[in-house]
């Protein structure tokens, strides 16, 4: 066959040659059980062989010429197959050496996280106790843990591992996380750190003046800082899904922590670069109006404002006035108010618009604030840039952090009794005619109190403090410019009512109480607001039911020593310690109330009935309250389509109960 091949032409000139008729037909398909098997399948060598005698095209040349041209390919194919499993063999023993080196760098980068998350909770803590300076250090070494770990996991070996199937997904959103916290760490943590190193309490307030510089640096910070913690936030959010338990549940972390981060340094950044004008910055004075609140009398806001005083501040140093009685510029020359305000808050008093505790009806701060500011203007001749409002209660939890102050009596208040003493018992031990003079006293004490011990207090404690009070609605504030209003809003501390126009905001109803006898009997008060599970309707609105709880818990005991100036009224009158109140629920912009009913042992004088302010739905009714009695309001609140799915809030009047 050897000879018979080399004076064979070529294979195409083979394909071209005359037919040459066998004496016999060729035995192929022995020819190939000699080297195969006979029945397509795989052979000994390997190659597929067909099972058919007529596989081959008639216009194919002699037998051997065919047979050796068959040789050829087979010896063709085990070459190929050779090359093949070489490259594979090469491939495993290549990829188990990556996979190991792999390994050891997970190894490394899990070692490496363990001691950045151990830092990271350190710095946490010094965040709490104001440390800003031993934070920066514990930041700059977590940055360069995070710079070492990104560059083992942006090498091609990850690379190579984030396209495996199965695991490909976890491995890149682990490298995915990695550098976008240590973006997050070298632009905008580190910054923000050495910013922040003056502005701890005792650095940011001394000697009753404000760092205004420190302020303005940390604004700066936050502006520079924003764009990186945003970007690195769109990257998390976009990790796709992943297999693995424990990377599924990281990922889910990062991005709530991640999102968390970008949404403060984004309200921060608002409210950073105003602070600094709002406190004088560059040689200018502000002023604004503080008003102290008493919730014994209550009012839609809070509390009747029967104390105020004027805090100005230039370049930081803040100075504070005397603290006056409420203001009333008579009825005659009463500031207007709507005839919608004229229904839900001035039929009992008519004194909304002349009296400065009586502007606090409404439970529209801005608008009450704008009241007290003309008030002012007008009986002390003194513009206010801004009104604050504040309660005892949150007065109490504000002198817990900083200590106690005397009245003039030699008493002390303090972060354990300034509501009660405040609220109860001045009533009880003073005389109608000292108690304003008490009250002011007091008001002015405190504050010179917070303000000078503010510098020595422990950062924790004041924040934990002052968001509480601000969750229960018990410091609000105004503000003049429009840009440091949009602050205040920012903050959660304006106590607007919502835009009627504005039905895709988060849903806000309101449930508030005003006292319309001038009594003190609101010491007393419980006022529970419960809201039920939501269920959503055919239009994609949603309705939840609402429970309002409204009862006097006043003594026997108390009853018998009750002051008349507490009762507000003398006690042979029919009415004696009725805590008449006025109950106001509002509907969210663009919702609705309905099925209201009410119930109890109290008494409804004026059923809910329908109205309307500020375009929002309204029910108004009139409880008269009687000692250790109890109403129950249930109603409907629907909310609009286009709201979607967020979830209704209440906000309601804050009152004693928590410090009673």
């Amino acid at each position: 066959m050897a000879k018979h091949f080399k004076e064979s032409p070529d294979f195409e000139d083979t394909a071209q040659a005359p037919r040459v008729e066998p004496a016999q037909p060729a035995p192929r398909r022995r020819d190939w059980d000699a080297e195969g098997a006979d029945d397509g399948t795989f052979g000994q060598v390997g190659g597929f062989q067909p099972a058919s005698d007529d596989w081959a095209p008639d216009s194919v040349g002699p037998e051997e010429p065919v047979r050796r041209v068959r040789k050829r390919r087979r010896h063709r194919g085990c070459t190929v197959g050779i090359v093949v499993a070489i490259v594979v063999a090469v491939l495993l023993v290549a990829g188990g050496a990556c996979g190991f080196a792999l390994y050891r760098q997970a190894k490394d980068v899990k070692a490496q996280a363990q001691t950045a998350l151990s830092l990271a909770s350190s710095a946490m803590d010094k965040v709490k106790e104001g440390d800003f300076a031993a934070v920066s250090s514990d930041l700059r070494e977590i940055d360069a843990i995070c710079a070492n770990i990104s560059d083992l996991t942006s090498g091609p070996l990850w690379e190579l591992a984030s396209r495996v199937p199965g695991v490909g997904g976890d491995v890149a959103a682990a490298c995915t996380l990695v550098g976008a916290l240590s973006d997050v760490s070298d632009s905008a943590l580190l910054p923000l750190a050495d910013a922040l190193q003056d502005v701890t309490p005792g650095k940011l307030l001394s000697d009753g003046t404000v760092n205004v510089s420190a302020l303005k640096a940390v604004a700066d910070a936050l502006s520079d800082a924003a764009p990186a913690v945003q970007s690195a936030d769109e990257r998390v959010q976009g990790i796709g899904q992943t297999s693995v338990p424990e990377v599924t549940d990281l990922v889910a972390k990062a991005k709530a922590g991640f999102g968390a981060l970008d949404s403060a340094v984004t309200a921060a950044k608002g409210v950073a670069p105003v602070l600094p004008q709002m406190l004088g910055a560059d040689g200018q004075t502000r002023s604004y109006l503080v008003v102290a609140e008493n919730n014994v009398e209550i009012r839609a806001n809070g509390g009747y404002g029967g104390s105020q005083g004027v805090i100005s501040v230039t370049d930081g140093k803040l100075e504070i006035g005397d603290f006056k009685p409420k203001m009333s510029i008579g009825i005659q020359n009463a500031l207007p108010v709507t005839e919608e305000e004229e229904v839900l808050f001035n039929q009992a008093t008519h004194e909304m618009g002349s009296d400065s505790g009586d502007t606090l009806f409404t439970p529209d701060f801005p608008r009450a604030a704008g009241l007290l500011q003309q008030m002012w203007e007008r009986e002390y001749d003194q513009h206010v840039d801004g009104v604050v409002a504040l309660d005892s209660v949150f007065l109490q939890y504000l002198l817990g952090v900083v200590g106690g102050v005397e009245l003039p009596d030699g008493s002390t208040i303090d972060g354990t009794n300034a509501a009660r003493v405040l609220m109860h018992d001045v009533y009880w031990n003073y005389d109608p005619a000292q108690q304003d003079a008490i009250f002011a006293a007091a008001a002015g004490a405190a504050f010179d109190e917070v303000l000078g011990g503010l510098g020595g207090a422990d950062l924790t404690s004041l924040v934990a403090a002052v968001q509480k009070g601000c969750s229960e609605g018990r410091f609000i504030a105004w503000m003049e410019n429009s840009d440091e209003e949009a602050m205040v809003k920012e903050l959660g501390i304006a106590a607007a009512l919502p835009n009627a126009s504005d039905t895709s905001a988060a849903p806000v109803a309101g449930v508030f109480v005003n006292n319309i006898r001038g009594s003190k009997l609101d010491w007393f008060l419980n006022k529970d607001v419960t809201v039920g599970a939501g269920k959503k309707n055919a239009d994609g609105s949603w309705s939840y039911p609402v429970t309002v709880t409204l009862e006097s818990t006043m003594s026997e005991d108390e009853e018998a020593s009750l002051p008349t100036y507490v009762a507000g009224i003398g006690k042979d009158a029919p009415d004696w310690m009725d805590e008449r109140l006025t109950v106001l629920l509002y509907a969210p912009a663009g919702g609705s109330i309905s099925d209201v009913s009410t119930s109890g042992s109290a008494s409804f004088s004026t059923a809910p009935e329908e109205h309307a302010h500020n375009g929002l739905q309204v029910y108004y009714s009139v409880l008269e309250l009687m000692p250790r009695t109890q109403a129950t309001v249930t109603y409907t609140v629907t909310t609009p389509a286009a709201a979607g799915d967020q979830p209704l809030t209440v906000r309601t009047t804050p009152t004693c109960q928590a410090a009673r």
